[in-house]
């Protein structure tokens, strides 16, 4: 898939949980199903995010394929937010909106990392065999449950 606004909008659409999209009655996050929820390490500290773990799974490979053709994304070289919108192909958006879908995207689908280098962020690549993902949920209390985790390509339940 190439990488275009059109692609990333559509992609980001399909695995997002959106509010309307909650059951009739619900009002927040706390009282959404638990495999719906994931904790997001965003630059600025922790958020939280509604994403269809199942739909992040399912696009894992097309999220790669689009990271894939981000210029000097890798694993030892890190770029800036705004980088994320150049492609091999030149600018796919300047819009720091649909930067940050793709980059959700690469973070819930454990493929970004945002770490600061010389008092700035910088972006990296996960490799695949070194991903460890968390499916995690919040209960009524505001008490956090570990769902799953992943490790490359394997899952694991946890031992409750």
């Amino acid at each position: 898939m190439e990488l275009t606004k059109e692609n990333v909008n559509r992609l980001f659409s399909e695995c997002e949980w959106k509010v309307e999209e909650w059951p009739k009655g619900m009002t927040s996050l706390e009282e959404a199903p638990e495999a719906a929820q994931l904790f997001i390490p965003l630059s600025n500290g922790m958020n939280i995010a509604c994403f269809y773990p199942d739909k992040i799974l399912a696009y894992s490979n097309t999220i790669s394929e689009l990271l894939d053709q981000v210029p000097y994304l890798s694993e030892k070289t890190g770029i800036s937010f705004p980088m994320l919108g150049r492609s091999k192909n030149g600018v796919w958006t300047e819009d720091i909106y649909e930067i940050q879908k793709l980059y959700l995207l690469g973070v819930v689908s454990d493929q970004l990392l945002a770490l600061p280098v010389n008092g700035r962020m910088a972006i990296g690549r996960i490799p695949k065999e070194k991903s460890v993902v968390d499916i995690v949920s919040v209960d009524e209390k505001g008490e956090a449950k570990l769902l799953a985790k992943k490790l490359g390509d394997n899952y694991y339940k946890p031992n409750n």
